[in-house]
């Protein structure tokens, strides 16, 4: 997994270098909310300081790939200081590139002397922060201009100049310091910040306590604990890596200790955490992105995923309940777990803000106000409260925004390398030849045009992460699907899921490698059972992209409602078919039928819809009476 590689953390606490990049972290991070909410400085400007600050952190922080060395080298301080530099070069010319017009205006010798520099500290980042996928594929991209004239055929061009390049990644903003930074640095830093603050006050704890409390006594409690608290955590987060080493933490070994087998705890905690990311109410840093490219409010993404997300999780914890009757797995006692009402009221202080942070956005108001908003209500509270476990100090405080800085410099980092891609797309006009490419695979065949875009997704994301891996396979696919007639919704949506479940399918699951690790399993084996406990990811989004009544984008209500209605019945038989179990373990011909008929389900005639509802119904007639009589049988003997 070399190829997989990116830097090591440096520790760097308790030294004077250590202490610098920590008070510089606060400060970046307050700028950075001033801007956010209140200053709306010029875009390149703020994104340029925004994106250099974090490149010279980076350097500092951050070893190379295979580096085991945690001293900072020369060339290290060599390149933070370059990066600042730039930065500083950017701030001198705000005036003249605020008001400059691309490719008409001069570019002086110190513009393209200091946008080669950003453009090679940017990749250099990428590589320690990101690893090697995402800075090869950039660098790939930003030869493509110089050599696209040697290509035959569509994807070929005629060729352009290398202070052009330069001109559109440095000096404007569809390059470097393009929306996907803007994001970034505005509404994900809020989130992140909001995020940060909830774990720093106990809001983790209670998430896990919460989540025991509510299936702690089922069967196979422990493993839906792990459902709901890596789907609330996840939610938040929206690192499905950082997802399963966080809650993964504790869930693992106590479904290990309960009974289920290595790998399938963690496959489970993968599959939880990969769905984190298209769960309302937060979704991590990914529906901001959409929200922004389609050009509609967050709040009308979150009302578009969240039916297809409640229907992921509820098969996903009907898979986990089905391995529980297999192992005959009992939950845990009753006496030993915290009580709901109990665990609610102590957690009160999460729940407020919480219930806040949503009102508000459906509100319509900024995500980034409404975030901070949510802050100072959980400071507010916490210092009510004064839970010692949690003290909220100015201590505290700065530690809760250098950890949202230092979690979102990879994210950061990658949206300024998916910028790259991007302004080349822009710049050689490959995202439209691969729209071509899409509209003629979809000219009376949308399902080619719609597993193509699922492949390179896929790919795409083996090797990244959910953001850049959203941002690059949305500008190359997304326009060919809306122009073949899918709803701009549910072709985003589309995309979002196959860059959330690529971390957990193989051969390249970083997350189920990161849960493997913690369960001490064969990744592979993770990885698989994974996919198999979370198939209905995979289906879900051509699902909706043929109805998408399902993410309600129409305005037939009672459409809607048979819509939901067959699906929900189309996701328990395919989930009953994959994991072999209903009443009782499937025969052949029932996990066939069972499949057939959730295939029946999906399709947009209601007419095949019935048809597939009884044969379900019949399958399930057929199983409850086979169980009923084996168990009248028992009670006989």
């Amino acid at each position: 997994m070399a190829f997989l590689d990116k830097g090591s953390k440096r520790n760097l606490k308790d030294t004077w270098l250590g202490k610098i990049i920590f008070y510089s972290s606060v400060l970046l991070a307050l700028y950075s909310i001033y801007a956010s909410v209140y200053g709306y400085p010029y875009a390149i400007m703020y994104r340029g300081v925004f994106v250099l600050s974090l490149v010279a952190m980076v350097m500092l922080k951050y070893t190379t790939p295979g580096d085991t060395k945690s001293k900072v080298g020369t060339i290290d301080y060599v390149l933070a200081v370059s990066s600042l530099v730039t930065g500083m070069y950017i701030i001198l010319s705000t005036s003249r590139l605020v008001f400059r017009t691309p490719f008409f205006d001069q570019v002086y010798p110190l513009d393209i002397v200091f946008g080669v520099v950003a453009i090679l500290l940017v990749l250099e980042a990428t590589r320690r922060t990101v690893g090697y996928p995402l800075t090869i594929i950039a660098i790939f991209m930003l030869t493509y201009p110089f050599i696209g004239k040697y290509i035959p055929g569509m994807f070929g061009h005629r060729g352009f100049a290398f202070e052009r390049l330069i001109e559109q990644m440095f000096l404007t903003t569809n390059g470097i310091f393009g929306e996907a930074v803007g994001i970034a640095s505005s509404y994900v830093l809020m989130f992140v910040i909001f995020g940060e603050f909830l774990n720093s006050t106990g809001g983790g704890d209670f998430f896990f306590n919460f989540s025991r409390s509510v299936a702690g006594s089922a069967r196979g409690g422990l493993a839906k604990t792990a459902v709901l608290a890596s789907a609330l955590f996840g939610s938040i987060s929206g690192s499905p890596i950082s997802n399963v080493a966080t809650t993964g933490a504790m869930t693992i070994p106590m479904m290990k200790k309960s009974g289920y087998q290595a790998h399938f705890a963690g496959a489970v905690e993968t599959a939880a955490s990969c769905g984190g990311t298209i769960m309302p109410p937060v979704m991590g840093a990914v529906a901001f992105l959409m929200a922004e490219i389609i050009g509609v409010t967050y709040t009308q993404v979150l009302i578009a995923a969240i039916i297809p997300a409640l229907l992921y999780y509820g098969a996903v914890y009907f898979a986990v309940d089905s391995e529980a009757i297999k192992q005959q797995l009992k939950g845990e006692n009753k006496a030993d777990l915290p009580p709901v009402a109990k665990t609610l009221i102590n957690g009160i202080q999460y729940l407020f803000p919480l219930i806040w942070l949503v009102v508000r956005l459906f509100m319509g108001l900024s995500p980034s106000r409404v975030a901070l908003e949510a802050v100072f209500w959980m400071i507010a509270i916490a210092l009510v409260m004064r839970k010692p476990k949690y003290p909220i100090t100015i201590n505290g405080v700065s530690k809760a925004l250098v950890g949202a800085i230092n979690s979102l410099i990879p994210v950061a980092i990658a949206c300024a390398s998916a910028g790259l891609v991007i302004g080349v797309i822009t710049l050689t006009g490959i995202g439209g030849k691969f729209t071509s490419l899409i509209m003629a695979l979809g000219q009376g065949m949308l399902f080619p045009a719609l597993v193509l875009t699922m492949l390179v997704t896929i790919i795409l994301g083996m090797g990244m992460s959910i953001s850049p891996t959203y941002l690059l396979a949305a500008s190359l696919a997304a326009p060919g699907l809306i122009k073949v007639g899918v709803e701009p919704m549910a072709a985003h949506l589309f995309i979002v899921y196959f860059a959330a479940m690529a971390t957990m399918t193989p051969p390249v699951s970083l997350a189920a490698y990161t849960a493997a690790g913690i369960a001490d399993a064969d990744p592979m084996k993770v990885g698989f059972t994974a996919v198999r406990i979370g198939i209905v990811a995979f289906v879900i989004p051509f699902v909706f992209v043929y109805q998408p009544q399902l993410i309600l984008q129409s305005t037939d209500r009672l459409d809607t409602v048979f819509t939901v209605i067959f699906t929900i019945f189309g996701v328990l038989a395919l989930t009953t078919g994959i994991n072999n179990w209903l009443f009782r373990a499937n025969k052949k011909w029932e996990k066939v039928v069972l499949l057939i008929s959730c295939v029946m389900m999906f399709v947009p005639f209601y007419f095949v819809n019935t048809m597939g509802l009884i044969v379900f119904l019949f399958v399930v007639i057929m199983q409850y009476q086979s169980i009923k009589k084996f168990l009248s049988k028992c009670e006989v003997l």
